[in-house]
């Protein structure tokens, strides 16, 4: 083979294995989350409050106003005057989570979507972790070493609500982690929330058959991927430590605990270390939950702890529920899982959004000739199968499901609702529903086919100003 020829075949043949085997790309690599809040200053995105706030209501005030007026993340320096770190807002936007995928906004959903195959990384284990950088056994009060805010009105009490548990299934030895709401209840003591038919729920129901207590671990502060991974809702096999190492492109670095048999990121902020026992139970709320209003109050399980560990100058992060906040951590996880589902029904599903409080969803369609008619209602069904979604709609690839103006445009003019309304009735739903009188009963689902069939097109165009996307206004207006 002569040499030109030769070059030009291995160039067909890196052209393919780059087309068919692309290179996984990694999630940007925010050591802790000390790390990434530097980033998000050096950003813009952060301000910082130096100012004695009170950790009872006060903290969770500025909070609430610095998201709805700034849109920042906020760093408070000292809590309770103590010199006590709190940092809030930081997963408040898709702007804000694609920062630790370094992608686009509008590519973060497919972007998350394509570690689904990636490789996974066993955990890797260290003697020495900065997460145990100080021990504490000795201590009367968990408030004495954490600054659990109180951050609603009509909260029970204080809430830790970006606590990530861990717990080991006692038959497979499988480690799970999830995000739960765990309130302070007294001295050692903590109550702690599963939610029915969730990992974590179904794990602890394992050791109660056996009557053995679990024990867990609670990480706060988690770095950004760890935090993620908590929340993607991979199949139960699958270990969230694991599937962080695939986002990383690496192992996970995990340090065991003090004083029970569970390991931990070693550069977490805080861990509380204790035993959930089979038999025991404590009233447990009400708290604001995330369709912002109060859960309310029943027995739950406590925490009885052993130890915390933390870092020297550690962050506790607090997480306002109900706020776009806890939408965004949860919403983008579940729009993957969702996408992946619905493109499975038709390939002609451009993308999705969960709207505020997760039940709610806007579906993008590519439906135009050539397809077979009532598509858009076959996608409504896939998406009201998923137990969390209460309501969908279904739009042309015209609409943007981003502006709720153009949504609800959608509905009015294209919508007729005698025919496009899609009503399911007894069906399993979110757990936290709160228009239900309690999580025992079933919900109605509600869709709407805002898609213009194909045969009358021609009726349903947009009228829109021709141009409009080359216009740069700078172009027009005088400095």
């Amino acid at each position: 083979m002569k040499k030109k020829q030769y070059f030009t075949a291995l160039s067909i043949i890196i052209f393919l294995i780059l087309l068919f085997c692309p290179v996984q790309s990694k999630a940007k690599m925010f050591n802790d989350l000390d790390e990434f809040v530097s980033f998000l200053k050096q950003k813009g995105e952060l301000v910082t409050v130096t100012k004695a706030v009170n950790s009872k209501f006060e903290a969770a005030a500025v909070q609430s106003k610095v998201l709805n007026e700034m849109d920042k993340a906020v760093l408070f320096s000292n809590v309770d005057g103590q010199g006590k770190r709190m940092l809030g807002n930081i997963y408040t936007s898709r702007k804000m989570l694609s920062y630790m995928f370094d992608t686009k906004p509008e590519k973060l959903v497919d972007k998350v979507l394509s570690y689904k195959g990636a490789k996974r990384y066993p955990v890797k284990f260290v003697e020495k972790a900065s997460c145990q950088e100080v021990v504490n056994k000795d201590f009367k009060d968990i408030l004495d070493v954490v600054p659990i805010p109180w951050n609603y009105e009509k909260d029970a009490n204080r809430y830790i609500t970006a606590g990530i548990v861990v717990t080991k299934d006692p038959e497979t030895g499988k480690i799970n982690t999830a995000i739960q709401r765990i309130m302070y209840k007294k001295g050692r003591q903590l109550n702690l929330f599963f939610a029915p038919m969730q990992h974590n729920w179904m794990i602890f129901n394992k050791y109660k058959a056996l009557k053995k207590d679990m024990p867990v671990a609670v990480i706060i502060g988690a770095d950004p991927i760890m935090m993620f991974a908590s929340e993607s809702g991979i199949p139960y096999e699958e270990n969230e430590f694991e599937y962080a190492g695939a986002m990383r492109g690496k192992s996970i670095e995990v340090v065991k605990c003090k004083t029970v048999d569970r390991y931990v990121p070693a550069n977490a902020e805080y861990i509380i270390e204790g035993t959930v026992p089979w038999d025991k139970k404590s009233m447990e709320g009400p708290m604001g939950e995330n369709q912002r209003v109060y859960g309310y109050a029943q027995e739950n399980p406590i925490i009885e702890v052993s130890c915390i560990t933390h870092k020297k100058n550690p962050i506790f992060q607090n997480i306002l529920p109900g706020t776009s906040e806890e939408h965004s951590l949860l919403a983008i996880p579940m729009e993957a899982r969702m996408l992946e589902r619905l493109r499975q029904v038709s390939p002609r599903v451009i993308t999705l959004n969960l709207l505020p409080n997760f039940m709610n969803c806007v579906i993008k369609l590519d439906y135009y000739p050539p397809v077979q008619r009532g598509l858009g209602k076959n996608v409504l069904l896939a998406a009201l199968s998923d137990p969390w979604i209460k309501y969908a709609v279904v739009v042309n690839k015209d609409v943007n499901i981003d502006d709720a103006d153009e949504v609800n445009w959608a509905i009015s003019a294209r919508a007729n609702l005698s025919k496009d309304l899609v009503l399911i009735e007894k069906t399993w739903g979110f757990v936290m529903d709160p228009s239900r009188k309690d999580r025992t009963q079933p919900v109605t689902k509600l869709g709407i086919d805002t898609t213009v069939d194909p045969l009358e097109r021609e009726r349903f165009i947009k009228a829109d100003v021709l141009g409009y996307d080359k216009v740069n206004l700078k172009d027009y207006l005088s400095r």
